[in-house]
């Protein structure tokens, strides 16, 4: 399909004279070699980044400079880093240059500017850390990517754009979070049978052109920082977004993404004992609660032996809180944010008491705090103004908050300790972070016409500092990325964290959730969905109130579809009082947990949507998840409460047609009964759901 923007051709006309104008300023790109990897990608003369230096082309430039090589030691690949240096002002630009032995055509790396000189240097402007092309092939290019999150309906959703020879394309960040609205900061570009996935590593405001030249020899691509023109001070270093390629041939874009889910995994992802790291299965509860209620429900846990990993305490926890409205009138808990201290109405004792309880149970504790921003008349900002960026209100800003420098060490150091100690002193185990606010507007106003873009670079720096030295004092703890849902998750985020909160669209309509979880897939897998039978909320695929809020029996096809349509890496579920005391739910849930548990590790496998990606709710979901290692698999199929269909062929990928393959086809929680079918046989396998909605698991292992 072909997804265009508002005011497209109108961009395209301007991207296009730009994209003129910037080859007669720059001179052409350098062509990326075939190798990737090939140390000869970081000669002066064929470096894929570009800038200007005191109104002069890095091209002109790096030839006449002195350049290093020298290898470095890294975790999960081999390291070098190549420096160059201007003799007169005594600039270092160094490309620290990371490949892996077991994913040859990947290439990640990040530039640093540092100033070795003794005075000022000149201005350094439109830095560019990816700046190259690709040999074109016969055809159009294809850009496939994703929508950002936008608190929607249609978060996530999948984006192919086209275009021919002399056409444009460009990607960009909104308000100085990574995939907040437009898109997330990948792409896979196609031309012919081959293509690159690339990633950009920056947590702020970044951009990205594409150009098929009109000789169509080649493919333009350009990718930094929306905005940098700065000078640098003596001794001060700076680095840029993070570059990650990944080369591909073949016909088929889908093993593409399979691969690059398996790097990911590999080198993107908080690991455990040599594996990415497991997905928690979750509870929660809202913060401004009495923790006497909070420890009647752990104690009913542990009583009932629910098998739960954590235990998450959102917002609400702290400051002089109001009551228990606090969620929606007028929104205090917002208004709280900078009094970082345990609410006296509900914690009297601190928190430290539902840490311990969780401790001695075995379960994992996660506390919200959003760190990097507080109202101007609460606790921090009084007694610490100078480590935040003020702001008045404006149109779009009526209650004014303050943004905290993280570019400033001390503030950045302070709010460090102040996470440090409630780790310590509550026993968390998991670190929830939120941010709720767009930065950009404090960062253009803190820089001043020589240091554009300076206070955003500093304030990602210290962000990823700040977790980079949270991650060290404290092994073992995992951070939960939270941005307003998910207007946070790039690569950078991602290997420091797990997304468990992906969307602030919520999980209260299950179509949406189904497509989430399908297109985050291909680029953030390290997610959570969540089963929809205890939210209480509205869903769009009934058309009005949860029919599942009725009583049991609860093992209908209805109920396993909503417990089913949730399952991801990470799972989320709601215990809700009013079962408390039901024995047959207890049972139930404890089921599906059990079931959980035997699904998840397919869940790291390579993925594949065997129907197209749909919100319909006449449509069906089918999912594959394929492990060659293990010569195994999972297909999940869901019938949508709308849908007229009562069967389908899947047409399951990957499958040897003359081997045998042993297949458990499961409609209830109970193990269905297992077959010997032949691969051919499998892969065309019907399945016939009567009830809408339903589901089924399809187990299958290779003989």
């Amino acid at each position: 399909m072909t997804y265009t923007h508002p005011s497209k051709a109108l961009r395209r006309v301007l991207l296009t004279f730009l994209a003129v104008v910037g080859c007669t300023l720059s001179g052409p790109a350098q062509t990326l070699l075939h190798d990737l990897t090939s140390p000869e990608l970081w000669k002066p003369e064929h470096v894929p980044f570009s800038f200007q230096y005191n109104g002069k082309n890095s091209a002109q430039l790096l030839t006449t400079w002195k350049t290093t090589q020298e290898a470095v030691s890294g975790k999960g690949g081999h390291v070098q880093r190549y420096s160059y240096t201007d003799p007169a002002t005594h600039l270092e630009v160094t490309a620290e240059v990371r490949v892996y032995p077991d994913f040859p055509g990947v290439v990640d790396w990040v530039l640093w500017f540092r100033n070795n000189g003794t005075s000022d240097t000149p201005i350094i402007e439109n830095i560019l850390p990816l700046d190259s092309s690709i040999p074109a092939s016969p055809g159009d290019c294809f850009i496939r990517h994703a929508q950002g999150s936008a608190d929607s309906v249609d978060d996530f959703t999948p984006l192919v754009e086209h275009f021919g020879p002399w056409g444009t394309d460009h990607l960009e960040s909104t308000r100085g979070r990574s995939s907040d609205e437009t898109t997330l900061p990948f792409f896979n570009l196609q031309n012919g049978d081959h293509g690159l996935i690339g990633a950009i590593g920056w947590t702020g405001n970044w951009k990205a052109d594409f150009l098929y030249t009109k000789d169509k020899k080649t493919i333009t691509m350009a990718s930094g920082m929306k905005e940098t023109h700065l000078l640098l001070h003596p001794g001060e270093e700076i680095r840029t977004p993070r570059i990650v390629l990944m080369s591909w041939t073949g016909d088929d874009w889908q093993e593409s993404q399979n691969l690059w889910r398996r790097l990911l995994f590999a080198h993107y992802t908080p690991q455990e004992n040599g594996k990415p790291m497991p997905g928690p299965v979750a509870i929660g509860s809202w913060g401004a609660e009495p923790i006497t209620d909070k420890l009647a429900y752990i104690q009913w846990v542990h009583n009932h032996k629910i098998p739960i990993d954590l235990y998450a305490v959102d917002a609400g926890w702290y400051g002089d809180t109001l009551g228990p409205d606090e969620r929606h009138s007028p929104n205090p808990w917002g208004k709280n944010r900078g009094d970082w201290f345990p609410s006296k109405l509900y914690y009297p004792n601190g928190i430290k008491p539902l840490g311990d309880a969780l401790k001695a149970d075995g379960i994992g504790f996660s506390l919200w705090v959003e760190p990097e921003s507080t109202m101007p008349d609460r606790k921090i900002a009084k007694d610490h103004p100078d480590w935040f960026f003020h702001q008045p209100a404006t149109e779009w800003n009526h209650h004014p908050s303050w943004l905290a420098n993280l570019g400033n060490p001390a503030a950045r150091k302070g709010l460090t300790d102040m996470l440090s100690n409630f780790i310590s002193d509550f026993g968390m185990t998991w670190y929830r972070q939120d941010f709720n606010q767009g930065s950009e507007d404090f960062w253009k106003a803190a820089d001043t016409p020589d240091r554009v873009g300076m206070a955003e670079i500093k304030h990602i720096e210290g962000l990823y500092q700040m977790w980079d030295d949270l991650l060290a004092r404290h092994p073992g703890l995992r951070i939960d990325n939270c941005a307003s849902g998910g207007r946070r998750l790039d690569i950078e985020m991602m290997s420091r964290s797990f997304a468990v909160w992906r969307t602030d669209y919520g999980f209260a309509d299950t179509l949406a959730e189904q497509e989430h979880t399908q297109e985050l897939a291909y680029w953030v897998p390290m997610n959570m969905g969540f089963e929809a039978y205890s939210l209480g909320m509205e869903s769009v695929a009934y058309g009005g109130p949860s029919p599942w809020t009725k009583p049991g029996p609860y093992t209908t096809p209805e109920h396993l579809y909503l417990m089913r349509l949730g399952y991801d890496i990470g799972y989320g579920i709601g215990l809700g009082p009013d079962d408390a005391n039901n024995d047959a739910w207890i049972d139930w849930i404890k089921q599906a947990l059990r079931e959980y548990r035997e699904v998840q590790p397919y869940f790291y496998g390579d993925f594949y949507p065997l129907l197209p990606d749909s919100r319909d709710a006449l449509a069906w979901t089918v999912w594959q998840w394929n492990r060659p290692e293990s010569k195994d698999g999972l297909v999940m199929v869901l019938r949508r409460p709308k849908s007229p269909f009562v069967d389908m062929d899947l047409a399951p990928r990957h499958l040897l047609p003359d081997a045998m393959y042993e297949v458990e086809v499961r409609t209830t929680y109970d193990k269905g009964p297992v077959k010997e079918m032949k691969g051919s046989e499998l892969a065309h396998l019907r399945i016939q759901l009567p009830e809408a909605p339903s589901s089924v698991l399809v187990f299958y292992r290779q003989k």
